[in-house]
């Protein structure tokens, strides 16, 4: 479990960070967050999917890693099967967090990582107590991500706004003959995509959500790519198949 502390100089001047052992913290996360500005890269490699974020108000991006919690199926034997990481996972094991009576988040260390050690790996902080080059770079895209967070959340409001959101539960067949109904997921109407109007459109196009749109939609066909490589991991319980249904919920 994630044990996310205050990053200090004073108490985390003895550590670093292996970059190579972060995989291992990736095989826990079956949905991984995806941020609009990142969608269409990370659409050539995953399935991604609508999912409501923790207030289950406004709705994120998640690529779709595993069919069942803590299994990501892209990290096999310590190592990462996919071309694209997206920001989420680049920023480990670093987050922020608004802290209370603070105006600005501040950044937080994993000290459970698999990744920190205290022998080699990339140090945090310089004798003087500076922060290191490596470091300046984690905060770097730590910052970059909030602003694409930021984005993300008006955007996706966007395409929430047309009624384009629906959705949808993954039915998971598996060779015994057994299923398993995965719910919280959705995806995008093709039929509402198909019949809007010129303006609408011109819209989405010039926020760039367009592109994004069609990505999203075609990303589900990376099911498949998930499947084999379910199957390859966890060949006891082998996946036949994948059905989509229009949830009811």
């Amino acid at each position: 479990m994630a044990n996310f502390q205050p990053l200090s100089a004073e108490t985390h001047n003895t550590i670093g960070v292996d970059e190579s052992k972060l995989a291992t913290t990736f095989s826990t996360f079956h949905l991984v967050n995806v941020e609009v500005k990142e969608a269409v890269q990370a659409a050539s490699e995953f399935p991604l999917f609508f999912t409501k974020v923790a207030n289950q108000q406004t709705w994120t991006i998640s690529a779709v890693c595993g069919f069942a919690p803590q299994e990501n199926v892209f990290e096999l034997n310590g190592n990462w099967h996919a071309q694209y990481t997206p920001l989420s996972l680049r920023t480990l094991p670093f987050t922020t967090q608004l802290m209370e009576g603070n105006s600005e988040p501040t950044i937080h260390i994993d000290e459970s990582s698999p990744s920190i050690v205290t022998n080699g790996g990339e140090a945090l902080f310089l004798e003087s107590l500076r922060p290191t080059a490596y470091l300046d770079n984690k905060k770097k895209l730590l910052s970059e991500r909030i602003g694409a967070m930021q984005q993300s959340v008006a955007l996706v409001n966007e395409i929430n706004k047309l009624e384009l959101i629906q959705a949808v539960d993954l039915i998971i067949e598996y060779a015994d003959n057994t299923q398993q109904r995965i719910g919280g997921l959705a995806t995008l109407n093709e039929m509402k995509l198909q019949n809007l109007s010129p303006g609408a459109l011109e819209s989405l196009n010039k926020q760039g959500l367009l592109s994004v749109v069609f990505n999203i939609l075609g990303s589900i066909f990376q099911v498949n790519r998930v499947i084999r490589l379910h199957n390859n991991k966890f060949a006891d319980r082998m996946v036949s198949n994948i059905k989509f249904e229009t949830s009811k919920s």
